[in-house]
């Protein structure tokens, strides 16, 4: 990729580095978040200019959180093994680009939100901003093990954003996939946490892995995944969803919390391997429970 003319610490900043800022991988999965919570709320079909307009604000508000995020991240993510070529840590991209590139990807998600979706949504957005900047990385990431579920929080604005673009409001359906995503987040970083301990040991972050260990870990991921139970088929009698959806949640379910048993149970000596396990199931028990309560949304 040709890069620009614009320079950081004796290096060539490219347009490459400053989509990697964003994170994009994970900017995509948390989007289409959002979508669900439309096909989820929407009484009818909703018009094109809403839904894209949705979607495009609510990904520069996660690319912009992100921007802001590897900013105040800096020092530590250049201490990881899978953190330290980011660009920040190594120097690509200087910390006042960053900012400035943050700060416009933010400014564009509001106004997106405020001229083209409504108020509802953009103070929604606002609120995943600040709650993932200010309450989950400045605040929380380095003095507390409880930073999982801050950052819990904030991966549940998406959906509620959606929600509110498709509605106007929001409703205990709304909470309830609010609250799947609150649950999930933790439930998939405790399983990376696992993966990786040695990297956050290194850094310092004070991971639930860190502070308490590996079984502490996987102990809490069998609470998770329980309340993960109990939430994820409540669309069924809330008359969002169908039969199918139950069932299909219902299994998915039981296999997490029966997997998350068994990890807690063969313990440390095993976490590398479970964690490595329950982060690929995370990511298909989320992905088929979303895509089965569209495909089976009562009308």
């Amino acid at each position: 990729m040709a890069t620009t003319a614009v320079r950081a610490t004796g290096t060539t900043t490219s347009l490459r580095d400053y989509i990697a800022l964003t994170k994009p991988r994970h900017v995509l999965p948390s989007t289409l978040t959002t979508w669900v919570g439309m096909a989820l709320a929407a009484p009818g079909p909703l018009p094109a200019r809403l839904v894209a307009a949705t979607l495009a604000g609510t990904a520069l508000a996660i690319a912009g959180a992100h921007v802001y995020n590897a900013i105040l991240d800096r020092d530590l993510d250049g201490l990881m093994d899978r953190t330290r070529h980011r660009p920040l840590p190594s120097g690509r991209v200087a910390v006042w680009q960053a900012a400035v590139w943050g700060t416009v990807l933010s400014a564009a998600s509001l106004a997106i939100m405020l001229l083209l979706v409504n108020g509802l949504a953009a103070l929604l957005t606002v609120a995943g901003i600040f709650l993932y900047v200010v309450v989950y990385t400045f605040w929380l990431k380095r003095r507390s093990p409880w930073n999982t579920l801050a950052g819990g929080f904030s991966g549940g604005a998406p959906p509620l954003i959606g929600w509110a673009a498709a509605s106007g409001s929001l409703s205990w359906a709304a909470g309830v996939l609010f609250g799947i995503m609150v649950v999930w987040q933790p439930l998939h970083f405790f399983a990376l946490s696992l993966k990786v301990a040695d990297d956050y040991r290194r850094a310092g972050f004070p991971m639930v892995v860190v502070v308490h260990g590996e079984q502490a870990t996987l102990n809490q991921i069998v609470v998770y995944s329980l309340i993960l139970a109990i939430l994820a088929p409540l669309f069924t009698p809330l008359g969002v969803t169908g039969t199918a959806y139950l069932v299909v949640a219902l299994a998915l379910s039981g296999i997490y919390v029966a997997a998350a048993v068994r990890a807690a149970r063969e313990g440390p000596a095993r976490a590398k391997f479970w964690g490595t396990w329950l982060l690929r199931y995370a990511f298909i028990d989320l992905t088929l429970l979303l895509v089965t309560a569209v495909l089976n949304r009562t009308v």
